[in-house]
């Protein structure tokens, strides 16, 4: 009722406010007597909150149930047969492909030619037989030490068949070759003015048989053999004549945690040169025994050897010893060791090591009296180890070159002649290698010497260190590279007028590179002292300085 009086009230208010503006406007107009209505009246009732509040009854006493359980263990039974399943079927991988056979080419700004070829049976785990053939001719100009050019033709033929037999638990594997070295006697004393250079070859033929039989036992409860025999007959241009038969047995076998063995060696050599016969024989026999633990490792044994050289006979005793003990789990590994032999001198050795000696010379065994050392080995990561050795040495009649001539009416002094020396030798050499993907790796050596003669200046051609480096690096299975670096010290030769000289150190840098085009064939180059290098291997004999060599090789 309020709304509505309220209504009324303002709606005669305003026909009062019309009604005094219409009187106004008759005294111009005649008053309208209309009246408009617009729309009828809307009610409205505006929107009411109602409060939604349930009442709540707050219990203040909670009762906690109390009761009382236990549990009747009774199996139950299940009767289910599982249905047996079948072996699974394995598919074999396929073998890779083992091409060992292949063939090699080659020519160079001296070589002409080199060729290669190893032919290898097919895979097989009952046998392998095989056969190698090699070539290689040089003739070089070298330069001499007056700047006097001379030609040093030199070749190299290799001829090996061989084969093996795979048995239950033992091998048997043999061999026969046939090498040839031949050289040129280049070097002369140019000083004399009167001397007449010689042209004077040398050539080296050796043919050797070896044959070899072991067990290969991986049970310790059994025993493992070894038996060996070799034999070789080498002569050369000048009536030197060799002739070497060797026979070697040997066995072991674990005892617990110690392991016990020996060996027995017989070596007979006749020799014969421009100054007669002369017989060599050598009877060993090594005892020896290993005891193992966690952490160390120890070898005791004795070395026994009658040496019956000529007229001259002798009976040694060395004992051998080795004690290791590794610290931190194969990562520093010190150990000690003493040890002595009886080093074989013979015409192969000696004539392996410098093709231009004199056909005339005597041989005698060199005897390692005692060799006493120690050192550190390990690894400083799983990629990376290493080996650090000192040892001091007594030896008896060490074999040393020195020049000599052949002809008192033209003293060339390039044929060489052993001398032996009673020496002390103090060594130090040290190896780290670096492997740290199959196709990295990279190793280096070094060795550092001292000597103390007895009755001569210097130790003859003998270096006072000697390092050497290799790196090979294999990019994704298509191209291998390889470095070799040899860096000999300084040396001491006794010129003609019996006076010491000095020939210094050198470094000698090699490179190559493969390219692998498919599965069999690639391209191959080869350079040798590459910083052309002017040094002498030997007295009155420089090398060859930078050359090269490139091919082919095909497998199949």
């Amino acid at each position: 009722m309020t709304s509505v009086t309220k209504y009324i009230t303002i709606t005669l208010s305003a026909a009062l406010f019309l009604m005094a503006g219409s009187h106004a406007a008759a005294q111009t107009n005649e008053l309208k007597k209309e009246v408009q209505v617009v729309r009828p009246y809307e009610p409205s009732i505006s929107d009411a909150n109602k409060i939604n509040l349930q009442p709540k009854i707050v219990d203040t006493i909670k009762a906690s149930p109390n009761f009382t359980y236990s549990i009747v263990q009774r199996p139950i039974e299940t009767y289910f047969t599982p249905t047996p399943l079948s072996a699974a079927r394995m598919v074999s991988e396929p073998l890779p492909d083992l091409r060992m056979s292949y063939m090699r080419v080659g020519l160079g700004n001296t070589a002409l030619p080199y060729a290669e070829a190893y032919l290898s049976s097919n895979r097989n785990k009952d046998y392998l037989y095989g056969a190698w053939v090699k070539f290689f001719n040089t003739n070089p100009k070298l330069e001499l030490t007056n700047n006097l050019k001379v030609k040093a033709p030199a070749s190299n033929i290799d001829i090996l068949a061989f084969g093996k037999r795979m048995l239950n638990q033992k091998i048997l594997l043999g061999d026969i070759g046939f090498t040839q070295n031949n050289r040129t006697y280049y070097g002369y004393f140019f000083e004399n003015p009167t001397l007449t250079p010689s042209n004077d070859k040398q050539s080296i033929n050796r043919f050797a048989a070896n044959l070899e039989f072991k067990t290969t036992n991986k049970d310790s409860a059994s025993v493992n053999y070894h038996a060996q025999t070799n034999f070789y007959h080498l002569t050369d241009r000048y009536n030197l004549q060799e002739t070497m038969i060797t026979g070697l047995f040997n066995l072991n076998k674990f005892f617990g945690q110690e392991q016990f063995g020996g060996e027995i060696a017989f070596t007979h050599y006749g020799r014969s040169n421009q100054s007669g016969t002369k017989n060599n024989a050598l009877l060993q026999i090594k005892p020896w025994a290993h005891f193992f633990g966690d952490q160390w490792h120890a070898y005791a044994g004795l070395n026994i050897i009658y040496d019956a050289n000529g007229n001259v006979n002798n009976t040694y005793f060395f004992p051998r010893a080795y004690l290791s003990y590794d610290i931190v789990s194969h990562y520093i590994i010190p150990y000690v060791e003493i040890d002595g032999y009886v080093q074989e001198n013979s015409y192969s050795q000696f004539l392996k090591q410098n093709p231009w000696l004199a056909s005339n010379f005597d041989s005698w065994n060199s005897v390692y009296k005692l060799i006493v050392g120690g050192g550190v080995k390990g690894k400083f990561s799983p990629t990376i180890s290493y080996h650090v050795n000192a040892n001091y040495s007594i030896i008896d009649s060490l074999g040393l070159m020195v020049n000599t001539s052949i002809d008192n009416n033209n003293p060339l002094f390039n044929r060489f002649s052993i001398l032996y020396e009673n020496t002390e030798r103090t060594t130090v050499k040290g190896e780290i290698a670096f492997e740290p993907s199959k196709s990295l790796q990279v190793k280096l050596n070094g060795a550092f010497y001292q000597y103390k003669t007895q009755r001569i200046s210097h130790p003859w051609h003998l270096p006072d260190y000697e390092i050497s480096g290799f790196i090979h690096y294999t990019f994704r299975n298509k191209l291998k590279l390889n470095a070799e670096v040899f860096a000999i010290g300084k040396r001491w030769a006794k010129d003609p007028n019996g006076s010491p000289i000095v020939l210094k150190e050198y470094m000698d840098i090699n490179l190559g590179a493969e390219y692998i085009y498919n599965k069999r064939m690639s391209i191959f180059v080869c350079a040798n002292n590459i910083t052309g290098a002017k040094y002498q291997l030997w007295y009155l004999y420089p090398t060859q300085r930078f050359n090269v060599l490139a091919g082919v090789s095909y497998k199949f």
